[in-house]
């Protein structure tokens, strides 16, 4: 686990976009597509709008988020909304967008069928963290927790259920998110560096998810911080 700690959030996307536009230039160097996982929310928007600035074949490039909230895509809750927000007017507005009808009955169906069509092992996958130390939508004591976590498990896409509104979720499982060359948990302020100083500590998973990722040594977490 290697830690980048950097002065402001500037810093940190304008580093952070260098490393993930390095990690896809590789996939599509040597296969000629990249798969590309994202968060959604206010933390990673700076970083999203500078890597959706780089010159790359976006058209190659595959992009779906780690999860989702069970709303209509132009909701201002919707993730899909805010990361076609992030690229649009830039390259990255070619970039192939896994779009899915978040409130579909058969939704967590549709969205693994579209990842299982996605370039995989992934270039990279950039996570985020709240401060219960849930990731993606992976809630503290929500059912089906411990078969999200669970590395054994094949299943794509969970439901998530989080404890604040909207509440019904859509989440990529752990083992998924793991299936990458390029691991990043991005955290800004001191009140998440804090929740990752507690996850570091001996405890449960169930009580905070992110101990999950931390712990796992199927392929190396690099974390980025800012204040």
């Amino acid at each position: 686990m290697a830690q980048h700690a950097f002065p402001n959030g500037e810093a940190l996307a304008r580093n952070l976009a260098n490393a993930v536009t390095a990690a896809l230039e590789r996939r599509l160097a040597a296969h000629g597509a990249a798969g590309l996982v994202v968060s959604g929310g206010r933390t990673p928007a700076a970083f999203l709008r500078e890597l959706g600035s780089r010159e790359l074949d976006w058209s190659s490039v595959f992009v779906t988020l780690a999860d989702e909230r069970r709303v209509a895509a132009d909701d201002p809750a919707s993730n899909l909304r805010l990361l076609r927000q992030a690229f649009a007017g830039n390259p990255a507005s070619a970039a192939m967008l896994v779009a899915i009808d978040a409130t579909g009955a058969d939704a967590a169906s549709r969205w693994s069928e579209a990842i299982g069509k996605m370039p995989r092992p992934f270039a990279a996958v950039i996570l985020g963290m709240g401060n219960d130390g849930h990731f993606a939508s992976l809630f503290p004591g929500m059912p089906g927790l411990a078969t999200a976590l669970d590395l054994s498990n094949t299943t794509i896409v969970v439901e998530g259920i989080a404890p604040v509104e909207p509440r019904a979720r859509l989440s990529l499982t752990l083992q998924t998110l793991l299936d990458t060359d390029l691991l990043v948990l991005h955290v800004t302020g001191d009140s998440k560096l804090a929740t990752l100083q507690r996850a570091a500590c001996t405890g449960s998973e169930l009580e905070m998810p992110v101990r999950a990722l931390l712990q796992q040594r199927r392929v190396p977490l690099e974390i980025y911080h800012a204040p």
